[in-house]
């Protein structure tokens, strides 16, 4: 509750700066406004790909992006004159955004990527608040662009995972060999199986 208080206070006391000067500067804000409206769009294409399970290849992409949307709403709100089309913007669009973009950056966060084999690769990830572990993901390389989440895990309850060795794999299951900080679990490399039911 003190967290989202504060939140509320920030994005108030952002849209109050514009009271406290006078210049305008129409051409910066022409850019700023195209910046956002391309970052905003393309940011929520990336979070319709995900929620399909469609991660965009490498491990920065999505933080990179993310934090060119956050530091543009926050310019956004900083710099232009309280008019009813921004506050109708930033109520009814920016704000969600900004909360969303903020708490994916918190939670399932990128790691470690290891690959398996030329299309496949492991994806470690920040769990959420009550996950007692890192999430693993098994992911194929989709459209040149993406990595299709085809298995995933988030019952290991491991973390500080730093190496995972690929032991087998055959057409109905792989087997690997996980080295983490052994504070969750003492065994360590954790033998991890996974059946391949979708045939990855």
């Amino acid at each position: 509750m003190t967290a989202l208080i504060i939140f509320i206070g920030l994005i108030v006391g952002l849209n109050c700066i514009p009271l406290l000067t006078k210049t305008n500067f129409p051409k910066t804000e022409k850019v700023i406004v195209k910046l956002l409206v391309t970052t905003t769009i393309l940011f929520l294409i990336i979070l319709f790909f995900a929620f399909n399970g469609y991660r965009l290849k490498g491990q920065y992409t999505f933080v990179t992006i993310t934090l060119i949307f956050i530091g543009l709403t926050i310019i956004y709100f900083a710099v232009f004159k309280n008019t009813t089309t921004k506050i109708l913007t930033a109520t009814l669009l920016l704000t969600p955004l900004l909360t969303v973009s903020i708490f994916t950056l918190l939670i399932g966060q990128v790691l470690k990527e290891f690959d398996i084999n030329n299309k496949t690769k492991i994806i470690i990830t920040t769990g959420g608040f009550l996950s007692c572990g890192e999430l693993i993901y098994i992911t194929q390389t989709k459209l040149g662009l993406f990595d299709k989440e085809v298995h995933y895990e988030n019952s290991l309850c491991l973390r500080g995972i730093e190496k995972i060795e690929t032991v087998k794999i055959d057409d109905r299951h792989a087997e690997f060999l996980i080295y983490h900080d052994k504070t969750m679990d003492s065994e360590n490399p954790y033998k991890y199986d996974v059946e391949r039911k979708t045939g990855w």
